[in-house]
C-alpha cells in the first residue's frame, strides 16, 4: 500500500516491460551512507573518557610530587642533589649542602663538575671511536652543518614532495603498468632468490667437502663446525625460499584474474583522492597528536623515576618509589597504548567515511564536504566504537609487552621456556595484525551503515571470508606495490640530496647528517601519500562488495563506475543498463528544459491540462526507479493502481 499526496490508500503492484518484470520503487533503498544515525557504543566512550582523566591526574600529582633535578643531576648518599642548596634530613649530618655555586653531576654518589676530561668519559672514547672527534666537537659540527644546509634540506624535501605526487599520480594512470610490474618483480626476486640460495649452497658444499679432506692442519676444528652449521643454514634457506616461490607463483596464477580488481582499486583511489586533496592532511594532525601524546609518556616515564620519597638508612639517604606508584607505571604504560591507537582509528575512520561518501554518490561533482561529514559523524556517534576498537589493539599490545618483559627477566635460563615464549609473541604478533585489519574494515562497515563496533566487525568478517581470494590478491600485491613506492619516493631523493650537498664541499663537514634527516622527512612525506591510499583502497573494496550484494545493475542500478562494474558477473548487462540510464537521463534534462510559448502580449499560454487515463485514483505516485530500459514503453499508471479496497 501507498498513501497518496492527499491520504487515500492505493496499491502499487510489479509492471511487466518487454517480458521483464520490473518492481515498484522501494522508499527504503540504499541511497550512500546512512544519515540518520545514533550514538554507539556509549559505555566504552565513558570507560575512555575516564581513563584518560585518570592518566592526566596521575601526571598532574606526579608533576607535583616528584623531583626532576634529582634525576638530572644525580644526588650523593646523604639526599644532596646536585646544583642547588639542599634541604638537611633528620638524622643526616652530612646532608643539607649547598651545590648551588658548583653546576654538577653524580658519580659515584659524589657530586662532580661537569666538564670531565675526554680520556675518562666513556662516551667520549665512543664517539671518538665512531667519528674520530670528541661528543662535543661532533655535535657542534652537526649544528654548523644544519645551520648551513637548511636550504638544501628544504630543497631535498621538496624534492621528495615531488616524487610522492608523481608516485601517486602513476598509480593512478599507470596502475595497470605498476601493478604488472610488480608481479614481475615479485616472480623473478623469488626465483633469483632461491637460484643464488641453491648455487651458494652447491658451492659451499663443495668447499667443505676439500676441507673434509685436508690433512695439512690448515682448517681449526672451529672454522670446520662454522662453514658445516653455514653449509646447513644455506640448505634450510634454499628449502625454504623454493617453497615460498613455487607457491608465490601457483597463487599470482590463481589470482590472475583477481589482479585486474586491484588495478581497478588502484585507479579508483586515485580519482578519489583527486577530487578529495585534503585527505593527505590527515595523517599529518594524526602526527601532530602522536607527537603530544609521546611527549607525554616520556614525560611521565622521567617524572616517575623521579618521584622517589627520601627513607633514611643508618646515616644514609635512600629515595624510594612508592608501591602505588610502581604499580601506576602499569597503568601509565596502557594509556599510552590506548590513547595513540584511539588517534591512529580516528584516521581510519574519517577516511572510511568520507571515501564511501565519494563511492556511492551518484554525481560525484556535488559532493559538498565529504571529509568535513565524515568527521563529524565520527565526533558525534561513533567514538564509543573507535574506543572498543583500539581497547583491543591496546589490550593485545600490552600482552605481548609483559611477555617479551618476562621473556627478557627468564635471561635464557630455561631454554624451552624461552622458545615457547617466543612462539606465543610470534602467535600474538599474527593476531595482532588479524585485529587491525578486522578494525579497519570494520570502521569501513560502520562509515557506511553507522553500525556499533561488533556489528561492524561482524560484517566486515563476513565480507572478508566471502572475498578471501580478492582480499588475498589485494593484501599481497597492493601492500607490495605500495611499498615500493614508498621506496621509489626515498631513494631517487637520497641520490639527488648527495649530488645537491656535494656543491657545498668545504662547507659541510658531515654531508651524510643533512640528507639522512631530508631522507626521515621524505619518508614521512611518503608515509602521508601512501597511509592514505592504502586506507582508500580498503574502503573501496569494501564499498564495492556492498555494492555486488545490494545491487544486481538492472532493476537496482550500482553505484560503482565503469572500470569496476567491468569485473562484475553480469558486467556486459549492467553496462548497457547504465548507458541506458545515462542516455534517457539527458533526453530528460533535454525535455525539462524546453521552453512554454507566449502569446502576443509575452505571457505564457496555457497548457490543457493533461489526460487522465481510465481508472485513474486522486493521490499521485512516485516515478518507479530504476529507469526502464531503452526503446520500451513505459505503462500508464492504471497498470500500478488497484481500485480502493482491492
Amino acid at each position: 500500500m501507498a498513501t497518496g499526496c492527499c491520504g487515500i490508500a492505493t496499491k502499487i503492484a510489479s509492471a511487466q516491460v518487454n517480458g521483464r518484470i520490473l518492481n515498484p520503487p522501494n522508499p527504503n533503498e540504499f541511497e550512500g551512507p546512512t544519515s540518520s544515525r545514533t550514538c554507539r557504543d556509549v559505555i566504552f566512550l565513558i570507560l575512555f573518557i575516564a581513563f584518560v582523566v585518570g592518566a592526566i591526574a596521575f601526571l598532574v600529582y606526579l608533576g607535583l610530587n616528584a623531583d626532576p633535578a634529582r634525576l638530572i643531576h644525580g644526588n650523593d648518599q646523604y639526599g644532596n642533589v646536585c646544583g642547588r642548596k639542599n634541604t638537611p634530613y633528620d638524622g643526616v649530618p652530612l646532608s643539607g649542602q649547598d651545590f648551588s655555586k658548583k653546576p654538577s653531576t653524580q658519580i659515584g654518589y659524589r657530586c662532580i663538575p661537569v666538564r670531565l676530561d675526554g680520556a675518562s668519559n666513556k662516551t667520549e672514547e665512543i664517539t671518538r671511536a665512531i667519528f674520530g672527534v670528541s661528543a662535543g666537537n661532533f655535535f657542534r659540527d652537526v649544528g654548523k652543518d644544519l645551520a648551513a644546509s637548511w636550504r638544501e634540506i628544504v630543497y631535498m624535501c621538496l624534492i621528495g614532495l615531488a616524487f610522492a605526487i608523481i608516485i601517486t599520480a602513476m598509480l593512478r594512470f599507470l596502475a595497470e603498468f605498476v601493478v604488472w610490474l610488480t608481479v614481475a618483480i615479485i616472480i623473478l626476486g623469488s626465483i633469483a632468490a632461491t637460484i643464488y640460495l641453491w648455487v651458494s649452497w652447491h658451492f659451499r658444499s663443495k668447499d667443505v667437502e676439500k676441507m673434509e679432506k685436508d690433512t695439512s692442519g690448515k682448517y681449526s676444528d672451529y672454522e670446520k663446525e662454522l662453514m658445516k652449521k653455514q653449509l646447513t643454514g644455506f640448505l634450510i634457506g634454499a628449502i625454504v625460499v623454493s617453497i615460498f616461490t613455487v607457491l608465490t607463483i601457483l597463487l599470482l596464477i590463481a589470482m590472475r584474474n583477481r589482479i585486474k580488481l586491484v588495478i581497478a582499486l588502484f585507479k579508483e583511489a586515485g580519482k578519489a583522492v583527486a577530487s578529495m586533496p585534503l585527505l593527505l592532511l590527515q595523517p599529518v594532525w594524526t602526527c601532530i597528536w602522536l607527537v603530544v601524546i609521546c611527549g607525554a609518556f616520556v614525560y611521565g616515564v622521567f617524572f616517575i623515576e623521579a618521584s622517589g620519597e627520601p627513607k633514611r638508612v643508618g646515616q644514609t639517604i635512600h629515595f624510594v618509589i612508592a608501591d602505588f606508584i610502581l604499580w601506576l607505571r602499569w597503568y601509565h604504560l596502557f594509556a599510552f597504548f590506548w590513547v595513540s591507537q584511539f588517534v591512529l582509528h580516528c584516521q581510519d575512520l574519517t577516511i572510511a567515511g568520507a571515501v564511501a561518501l565519494w563511492y556511492f554518490a551518484r554525481d560525484k561533482k556535488n559532493l559538498g564536504w565529504p571529509i568535513a561529514t565524515s568527521m563529524k559523524r565520527m565526533y558525534l556517534y561513533h567514538l564509543g566504537s573507535i574506543a572498543i576498537g583500539s581497547l583491543i589493539i591496546a589490550i593485545m599490545k600490552m600482552i605481548r609487552f609483559l611477555l617479551k618483559k618476562f621473556e627478557k627477566r627468564l635471561g635464557g635460563a630455561n631454554p624451552v621456556c624461552g622458545f615457547l615464549l617466543k612462539c606465543c609473541q610470534c602467535c600474538l604478533w599474527c593476531f595482532e595484525k588479524f585485529l587491525k585489519y578486522l578494525s579497519r574494515n570494520a570502521y569501513i562497515e560502520i562509515a557506511i551503515y553507522g553500525y556499533s563496533f561488533c556489528k561492524g566487525a561482524q560484517k566486515a568478517f563476513n565480507v572478508i571470508v566471502s572475498n578471501a581470494f580478492r582480499v588475498m590478491a589485494i593484501n599481497y600485491i597492493g601492500s607490495f606495490v605500495l611499498l615500493l613506492a614508498k621506496v621509489a619516493v626515498v631513494v631517487p631523493t637520497i641520490f639527488i640530496g648527495i649530488e645537491i650537498m656535494r656543491t657545498l664541499h668545504g662547507t659541510v663537514t658531515y654531508m651524510w647528517v643533512p640528507v639522512l634527516l631530508a631522507a626521515v622527512f621524505t619518508f614521512f612525506i611518503a608515509h602521508c601519500f601512501i597511509s592514505v591510499y592504502e586506507m582508500t583502497i580498503d574502503a573501496l573494496f569494501i564499498c564495492f562488495c556492498e555494492d555486488c550484494e545490494m545491487n544486481d545493475g538492472l532493476q537496482k542500478p550500482y553505484f560503482m563506475s565503469k572500470g569496476l562494474m567491468k569485473l562484475v558477473e553480469n558486467s556486459k548487462k549492467a553496462i548497457e543498463a547504465l548507458e541506458a540510464r545515462e542516455k534517457e537521463q539527458q533526453q530528460q534534462a533535454w525535455t525539462t528544459n524546453v521552453v512554454q510559448p507566449n502569446n502576443v502580449y509575452g505571457i505564457p499560454v496555457a497548457q490543457p491540462p493533461p489526460q487522465r487515463p481510465p481508472g485513474y485514483v486522486h493521490g499521485g505516485m512516485t516515478p518507479l526507479h530504476p529507469a526502464y530500459p531503452a526503446n520500451s514503453i513505459p505503462p500508464s499508471p492504471s497498470h500500478f493502481l488497484a481500485p480502493p479496497g482491492q
